[in-house]
């Protein structure tokens, strides 16, 4: 696997949990009062989250992003749907070769 597929599937791993917490486990918490779905999943979150900064950072050290695209990639990463959105940006980037 390339650095690029590894950036890739972080961004698919980090939305994929997102979105998890945020359609599944909040309303868990809040509408059937099970408090542990957000607490376990948050954590699991919180880690998916890290790795992919790791990932983005290492990335833009590297000279395989600029600093616009490394934005790009966190802001994406913070709004639901948006790590698929950045996949699918960096899947464009490899395929013109944008990326290394």
């Amino acid at each position: 696997m390339s650095r690029v597929d590894g950036l890739r599937l972080m961004a698919l791993a980090e939305a994929a949990t997102l979105l998890l917490l945020v359609f599944v486990a909040v309303p868990l918490k809040h509408l059937a009062d099970m408090p542990l779905a957000t607490r376990i999943m948050g954590p699991v979150h919180g880690a998916a989250f890290v790795a992919f900064l790791w990932f983005v950072t290492r990335a833009w050290s590297e000279g395989r992003v600029d600093g616009a695209g490394a934005l790009r990639l966190f802001v994406g990463a913070t709004i639901p749907f948006g790590g698929i959105v950045n996949e699918r940006w960096l899947r464009r980037r490899a395929e013109d070769g944008g990326l290394r």
